[in-house]
């Protein structure tokens, strides 16, 4: 469990997952760290072995960013507010005088039997005030902040599947999920741009693309 107790703001202060930082340094080392090593090995027989170091460095950068983004994510619950502070940095402040139902159910992930944590903290109206993922928290840090919010927990006693879960408990999903067109475009667009990242790169170091 990731919870830092910190009394003199917090009653609860939870982190997200550490298991996320080595998956994202593994990611680093599997994708473009070898692309770019490759891309410098190559550039050395022509002088342009530069673009790939600078390609490398950004990634560094990039995953040094990303790092420390991460660590500065957190959701903190004091005697009168829960306060969230995002990955990309923005910070939400919401009162636990309007919360009216705080809900800790399992739903499947995907097509597969495994199930995930949700946590889902609402108002009167049912509008969601915040909500904690499975994939990035755990379940032990999500009990935590319910227990400081105080009140009755229900804890459904079967899972369901996400579309049961987001009809269950009306506007707990984010604008981009039950979208699978949306999803679809969007891995199409990544992988057209690092394909488009990878040919530029072998182009301005003057390799030899199939076909030309």
């Amino acid at each position: 469990m990731i919870v830092d107790d910190d009394a003199r703001r917090f009653n609860v202060h939870i982190r997200p997952k550490p298991t996320l930082i080595r998956s994202g340094l593994l990611i680093l080392l599997i994708v473009p760290l070898p692309i770019f090593t490759a891309l410098v090995f190559l550039g050395l027989s022509n002088g342009s072995w530069p673009i790939g170091v600078i390609g490398e460095a950004l990634s560094v950068l990039l995953c040094w960013l990303g790092l420390v983004l991460f660590r500065g994510t957190f959701v903190g619950v004091t005697a009168t507010s829960i306060i969230e502070h995002g990955f990309f940095g923005r910070t939400r402040s919401t009162p636990l005088s309007g919360v009216a139902s705080v809900v800790l159910a399992h739903t499947y992930n995907g097509s597969s039997a495994e199930t995930l944590p949700q946590l889902i903290v609402r108002n009167q109206d049912g509008v969601r005030m915040l909500r904690l993922r499975g994939i990035f928290w755990t379940e032990e840090s999500m009990r935590a902040v319910a227990d400081s919010i105080g009140g009755s927990l229900e804890l459904p006693p079967e899972p369901m599947t996400q579309a049961e879960f987001f009809e269950r408990y009306a506007g707990s999903a984010y604008w981009f999920e039950n979208r699978p067109a949306l999803a679809g475009v969007a891995i199409a667009a990544l992988l057209t741009a690092c394909g488009g990242l990878v040919l530029g790169l072998m182009l301005l170091l003057g390799q030899p693309i199939l076909g030309s």
